[in-house]
């Protein structure tokens, strides 16, 4: 009798925008036999079919009773959890991943749902079952950006992330949508050494990336990496995130449903949010180039100013790849027996750069380390 070998991988939420990008890196290996699972099976069927190397299609639902047991019997070497938005959801995916002994990933970004998951570790760890959050952009992307600029600061003072998608590229719903809803909500944010209260949609501002990018507009949404910078950089007074959309003019208006949500008139946040990914799928303008930046300012090993920044930029349509690649980068070092100990833990510098860039090879995507020339002044922002 012949017996497989393969890794068995499931992605749950396989056919979204995140989740057949993470497929399509992983179908390169034929070593990994994938299962493209979802709500939706004639979906999942239709991506396993374009796939090489005999993946195939399951109905699965995220909420399932006996999501557990389901998971047990499939006999998986990993789970990779894509069916977002995360920012309402709670741990019973991963929680059944610890009750069937399945290794676990996610590619969340919600603030509490990433930096609330290592209270899991009890349980992970009494089950021998490793599960990581946050293998995605943020904060997968930027602690390995922060881990690469680091070395050259003894003190960092002060951290910005932006994030500024191409506009004429293809959008998930739920991340969009996810967007959209959480305009006008509070959160906290490092500024002057203090937290103090924004929300998100706030500080409407301008950012300049390297060509061909140039000038976008971002504002702030809460994201992990505005509580997880502060915890592992003590010296840290500022750290803000800002992201936005083309063009300037639907940038704009989002600002202004940000504010106009915050009177809370009954049903406008699912409204909003249906407006906003229809008019952001229809506007005219825009580029099929985007990108991100981490800059950081402190201190020198030599008492001297310093800042530094890095940025990823995705040309020609390819930028939607660059937050796929770290869950493809860590599902290979966990299947190759590489990945972390037994336990529930954050993605934070789990992965170095060359893993993550390794995968975005065949595509338009290219970074670059630069020190900035006038440290005092490098994360102030211009804005109305």
């Amino acid at each position: 009798m012949v017996r497989n070998y393969r890794k068995r991988v499931l992605i749950l939420g396989g056919y979204g925008s995140l989740g057949a990008r993470i497929a399509q890196l992983l179908s390169n290996d034929a070593e990994i036999q994938l299962i493209i699972a979802g709500r939706d099976k004639f979906r999942a069927d239709l991506l396993a079919a374009r796939l090489p190397n005999l993946a195939e299609g399951l109905r699965l639902e995220r909420d399932s009773i006996n999501l557990a047991a389901q998971l047990k019997a499939l006999h998986l070497d990993l789970l990779i959890h894509c069916a977002g938005p995360f920012q309402e959801q709670d741990y019973r995916v991963a929680q059944a991943c610890i009750d069937a002994r399945t290794p676990y990933l996610d590619i969340a970004d919600g603030r509490r749902f990433v930096c609330d998951f290592p209270r899991l570790n009890p349980a992970a760890e009494a089950a021998g079952v490793p599960l990581v959050s946050g293998a995605s952009t943020l904060p997968a992307l930027s602690s390995a950006a922060l881990a690469g600029l680091a070395p050259a600061f003894a003190r960092i003072d002060r951290a910005s992330i932006e994030i500024a998608p191409g506009h004429r590229t293809e959008r998930g719903l739920a991340m969009v949508r996810a967007g959209f809803e959480s305009l006008g909500e509070n959160f906290p944010i490092l500024r002057n050494g203090q937290w103090h209260e924004t929300f998100a949609g706030n500080h409407l501002r301008r950012v300049q990336l390297s060509h061909p990018i140039g000038e976008r507009w971002v504002c702030d949404f809460d994201v992990p990496d505005l509580e997880l910078w502060p915890r592992a950089q003590r010296s840290l007074s500022d750290m803000r995130f800002g992201t936005g959309v083309q063009p300037r003019t639907l940038q704009l208006g989002l600002a202004a449903c940000a504010h106009l949500s915050r009177l809370r008139l009954p049903s406008t946040g699912s409204w909003f949010a249906t407006l906003g990914h229809k008019l952001a799928a229809r506007w005219p303008g825009g580029s099929p180039h985007g990108g991100m930046q981490v800059r950081i300012s402190g201190e020198d090993k030599a008492g001297q100013a310093l800042a530094r920044q890095w940025q990823i930029l995705g040309l020609n349509g390819d930028g939607p790849w660059i937050p796929a690649a770290p869950a493809a980068a860590l599902a290979r070092k966990f299947l190759r027996g590489e990945g972390p100990a037994p336990g529930a833990s954050i993605c934070w510098q789990l992965l170095e750069m060359d893993d993550i860039l390794r995968e975005l090879t065949p595509y338009s995507v290219v970074t670059a380390v630069e020190a900035l020339e006038t440290p005092a002044n490098t994360l102030t922002t211009a804005g109305p």
